[in-house]
């Protein structure tokens, strides 16, 4: 197994603990925390939901970490609220080679960035 598909796991089993974590004290009407895979890194989402439904009305992205080979550093981006498809640095802990740092940024949201509305 090459370095870089021990970091994807890694960073994959990180976000899944994240996910399972938040979900666990939110209720479905507040919107549930997942993530989907990208080449090197992982994006969080949030589902939001109808009261009454099981199915999830839209998503909102809210987070990107990214493994930087070329800095040997993990990225934390998030979305640009003008342009849905780009992602800007994350001011406050834009990049760090422990993704631990990184992954409790946001899972705790001390700015209120990631997860709220």
């Amino acid at each position: 197994m090459s370095v870089v598909s021990l970091l994807q796991r890694q960073v994959e089993s990180r976000a899944q603990l994240i996910c399972k974590q938040r979900n666990q004290s939110v209720p479905a009407e507040l919107g549930k925390a997942t993530y989907e895979t990208i080449e090197d890194g992982v994006v969080f989402i949030k589902e939001h939901f109808l009261l009454d439904s099981t199915h999830r009305e839209f998503i909102n992205r809210v987070a990107k970490v990214e493994w930087n080979a070329d800095k040997i550093r993990w990225e934390l981006f998030m979305p640009d609220t003008i342009y849905a498809d780009r992602w800007l640095p994350y001011p406050f802990l834009s990049s760090s080679s422990d993704l631990t740092a990184i992954m409790r940024e946001i899972d705790k949201d001390p700015k209120a960035i990631f997860w709220e509305d």
